[in-house]
């Protein structure tokens, strides 16, 4: 069966563009949104109130615990599953726990407002920063041995497309697709908690995955016709015939991830909706880095060595 050979290479300045465009608004977001740490990595206390009728707005009740308290919060409405009950999830950052004299007068405060609301003081945790920093750096290892692991699988498996090469381009390919999600955190505001590194590990696994699909077509259409084509057409026809797998594996995963994203949505279930938006950004960035954007700077790097 004849297929269609696409011009991928010939377009590479359009991916490379593209790629720095959404680095800079990613950085860009960085410096004027700043990084929003949740209380599992900068330590602090959470606490969850349930109550009855209308929703309260989370805007109010932010300003109520920063008059109360003194001390800046972050709060969430959510939904139960099963009686779609309300509550507030209050989230008090820094390196103090909430002391009982404090939970006290925030649920006098908060009763007092909303009296009509029946509000009922739930569970309350203290989070000491040290155990997210400790969970943030073995996620960083693994990260990191996942990293040293790819560079001898790759470089060992596709040697005669230069392996080591292979390799290098395999993790600026994983490197951009975890900036990618890590931007979309930032720009959206997202706390960065264990969902993060959760994300990172997953799309890494997606994302290596679909690069090496890619690569294997490239070895093995370079052992099946040696040096009769040029690197150019072997990285058009590769991909080519590649690219409706590789898309139809990541819609596939899309349309699984965005019922979730919508379920998370309509329930009020924003801890859902945290996990599910970065993942669908990072599937199609995944997709992207694997099928145009891996293979041109791989043979970008070949054609300048065999100059």
């Amino acid at each position: 069966m004849n297929r269609t050979i696409y011009n991928i290479y010939g377009k590479r300045k359009v991916y490379y563009v593209i790629s720095i465009l959404l680095m800079l608004a990613g950085i860009a977001g960085l410096f004027l949104r700043g990084l929003n740490l949740d209380i599992t990595f900068s330590g602090g206390a959470k606490i969850t109130y349930s109550y009855t009728g209308d929703e309260i707005s989370a805007t109010e009740v932010e300003a109520l615990v920063s008059s109360t308290l003194d001390r800046t919060a972050t709060v969430q409405n959510a939904t139960g599953y099963e009686d779609e009950s309300l509550s507030l999830v209050i989230s008090l950052g820094g390196t103090e726990s909430l002391t009982t004299e404090e939970q006290d007068a925030l649920y006098s405060a908060l009763s007092e407002k909303y009296a009509d609301s029946a509000i009922e003081q739930g569970s309350t945790t203290n989070v000491e920063p040290a155990i997210g920093l400790r969970f943030l750096r073995n996620g960083l290892i693994a990260i990191g041995l996942a990293a040293v692991f790819i560079i001898i699988y790759v470089t060992w498996r596709f040697s005669v497309i230069s392996g080591f090469t292979a390799a290098l381009i395999a993790l600026v390919a994983l490197v951009h697709d975890i900036l990618i999600v890590f931007f979309t955190f930032v720009l959206f505001g997202i706390p960065i908690n264990d969902g993060f590194i959760a994300v990172v590990l997953t799309i890494l696994g997606y994302s290596i995955n679909d690069t090496l699909v890619v690569f294997d077509r490239i070895r093995e259409n370079k052992n099946l016709s040696g040096n009769k084509i040029s690197t150019v057409e072997l990285v058009d026809k590769s991909v080519s015939q590649s690219l409706t797998r590789t898309v139809n594996t990541s819609l596939m995963s899309l349309a699984a991830i965005a019922l979730v994203l919508i379920f998370g949505w309509i329930k009020g279930l924003t801890s859902i909706v945290n996990f599910a938006l970065p993942m669908m950004i990072g599937i199609i960035s995944g997709c992207y880095s694997s099928s145009l954007l891996a293979p041109c700077l791989w043979c970008s790097i070949k054609k300048r060595k065999s100059n």
